[in-house]
């Protein structure tokens, strides 16, 4: 039981005997050598299944980043080709314009045409077929296509030997060759 003290507030550990208090309850007693090797082999047991599945999904996951590159790849040489392939027939015309233009060589029309020919595998222009076609052409006229007529229009630096047109002096020259 309780009793009150001077100041009117009860004492809990004063029981009906006239003040004698009650021993503390007996501490817990701890694990036996027995559970304590039990719970470590427990607890070993489950690292190495942690470890194991660490291991497994580590091993699990660079397959998967392995295999994502794979796909990665594929998708650029894929695109890269199919790039290629809707590029490749301007790509073979111009390098055949190029080095025929660098030849002298008149190209026929290029409809008429196998463009395929000049491709290489990996359908970019084969340098080698074009400049072979290139040389099996004709070369086109040196010069221009009109002929340079000394003394015509303002340009008169013909090989004639006078520089008027007077029709006296022309009629003189024709006749005789010379002046009077």
């Amino acid at each position: 039981m309780t009793t009150q003290n001077e100041t009117g507030q009860t004492d809990p550990g004063i029981g009906s005997n006239g003040g004698s208090v009650s021993p503390p309850p007996a501490p817990p007693t701890g694990p036996t050598l027995d559970e304590v090797i039990a719970d470590r082999d427990r607890w070993k047991a489950l690292s190495r299944q942690n470890e194991t599945n660490y291991n497994s999904t580590r091993t699990e996951l660079q397959q998967l980043q392995e295999a994502q590159q794979a796909a990665i790849e594929a998708a650029k040489n894929e695109a890269r080709s199919s790039t290629l392939g809707e590029v490749s027939q301007e790509l073979v015309t111009a390098e055949l314009r190029l080095q025929a233009a660098s030849a002298g060589a008149e190209l026929p029309d290029l409809q008429f045409l196998d463009l395929n020919r000049f491709k290489g595998d990996d359908a970019r222009p084969n340098a080698d077929a074009v400049k072979a076609f290139i040389e099996s052409l004709p070369k086109g006229q040196s010069g221009s296509e009109f002929p340079q007529l000394a003394g015509a229009g303002h340009n008169r630096e013909g090989g004639s030997e006078f520089k008027s047109f007077d029709p006296n002096e022309l009629a003189d020259f024709i006749a005789g060759k010379s002046f009077l």
